[in-house]
């Protein structure tokens, strides 16, 4: 007997008798300790996820300005996030949508502070703007991605390629910097 025993415990490990019963009980279930965790430890709690606000920027009515909106994205995705929330449009009263509707962000990258986002093709096809409503969108863009401070430039691609214009009065085959003068001020 006590030679499977030993054998037992050098294929286990040692062997440790079990714990006593309490015969006064608690009423607490037995602690759970997870493997990693030490006993005694209580796990680490999850961090909220971090947020990062910034100004989206919409035109107004008459085609004049942009105008930025406070919106709160979770720092993960920010750049897709707010891309997204640009193009799907605002219900701000004396401001305007700009993006045609369908158009998707199918991806945004940013490197060497250069953000790179990727459009749908209806970017093009069912832009229906004039020479300022193609201004608006792409400065509505640009002025956006720049809120965050690792972002100084946007470059605009349709379906992974360089548009020259997206309407044909703006070139678009080099990336936009900020436009400070198109921001009403209050």
């Amino acid at each position: 007997m006590m030679g499977l025993l030993m054998l037992a415990a050098g294929c286990e490990g040692t062997l440790t008798p079990p714990a006593p019963k309490s015969s006064g009980g608690s009423g607490q279930p037995p602690t759970v300790v997870q493997p990693g965790e030490k006993p005694g430890t209580k796990p680490e709690t999850p961090k909220p996820a971090e947020k990062v606000t910034i100004k989206l920027y919409y035109p107004d009515e008459e085609g004049e300005w942009l105008v930025g909106v406070p919106a709160t994205f979770a720092a993960e995705g920010r750049y897709q996030a707010a891309v997204e929330a640009l193009t799907a449009g605002t219900e701000e009263k004396g401001l305007i949508g700009i993006f045609p509707p369908g158009v998707k962000v199918r991806s945004v990258t940013v490197k060497d502070g250069v953000a790179t986002v990727d459009f749908s093709r209806e970017l093009i096809d069912k832009f229906v703007g004039g020479s300022t409503g193609e201004e608006m969108l792409v400065f509505s863009l640009a002025n956006t991605l720049t809120e965050f401070p690792e972002i100084k430039k946007v470059r605009i691609t349709v379906e992974g390629n360089r548009p020259d214009t997206i309407a044909g009065h703006l070139d678009s085959s080099a990336p936009f910097g900020r436009q400070e003068k198109l921001i009403k001020k209050k």
